[in-house]
C-alpha cells in the first residue's frame, strides 16, 4: 500500500483529492481518521494508499491518476473522471465507506466525510459501515436500514 501523496498509474492525467472528516453535524474537523482509497469504483478492492486526517481533520492533498482533460471536450472523448472509493474509520464512530468519488484531471476535489458517533452502549450495530455514493450524497446503506 503505498502512503505517498502520489498514487502511480496508466492514465495520463492527474487530479487530486483531499478528504475532509468531520462530526455528524460538520462542526468539528477529526484528527486521526484513517483513509484508505480503492481504485475503479471498488468497494472491496486492493487498497491503493492510505492516509490520516490531521488537526484539520483533513489528508494531505492526494495525487490521482486520472483520465486526460481532452476528455471532457466532446461527447465522444471517453469518460473524463476517475472514480475511486474511501473507507473511512475512527475509534468511538462509524465507519463510513464513499463510492463513486470522481477525479478530474487537474482539478482538486473535496470529499467531505460525516461521521456520526457510536451509541455509548455499544449498540448492536456498531459494526455498521455506513454507505454513501459521493456523486449524488446519498445513503446506500446503514445505520436505519432493517
Amino acid at each position: 500500500m503505498d502512503n505517498s501523496n502520489q498514487v502511480p498509474s496508466a492514465m495520463p492525467g492527474r487530479g487530486f483529492l483531499i478528504v475532509s472528516v468531520r462530526t455528524g453535524a460538520g462542526a468539528i474537523p477529526l484528527d486521526g481518521a484513517l483513509v484508505t482509497l480503492r481504485g475503479d469504483e471498488s468497494i472491496e478492492g486492493d487498497a491503493i494508499a492510505s492516509f490520516i486526517t490531521d488537526k484539520s481533520g483533513n489528508t494531505p492533498r492526494i495525487t490521482l491518476p486520472a483520465p486526460p482533460r481532452i476528455n471532457s471536450e466532446s461527447p465522444s472523448g471517453g469518460k473524463p473522471y476517475a472514480s475511486y472509493s474511501a473507507d473511512i474509520s475512527l475509534d468511538g464512530y462509524y465507519s463510513n465507506l464513499y463510492t463513486n468519488i470522481p477525479i478530474f484531471d487537474t482539478i482538486t476535489s473535496v470529499q467531505t466525510a460525516y461521521m456520526i458517533p457510536l451509541p455509548e452502549d455499544g449498540g448492536r450495530n456498531a459494526d455498521e459501515v455506513l454507505i454513501f455514493d459521493a456523486r449524488t450524497g446519498e445513503r446506500l446503506r446503514g445505520e436505519t436500514d432493517e
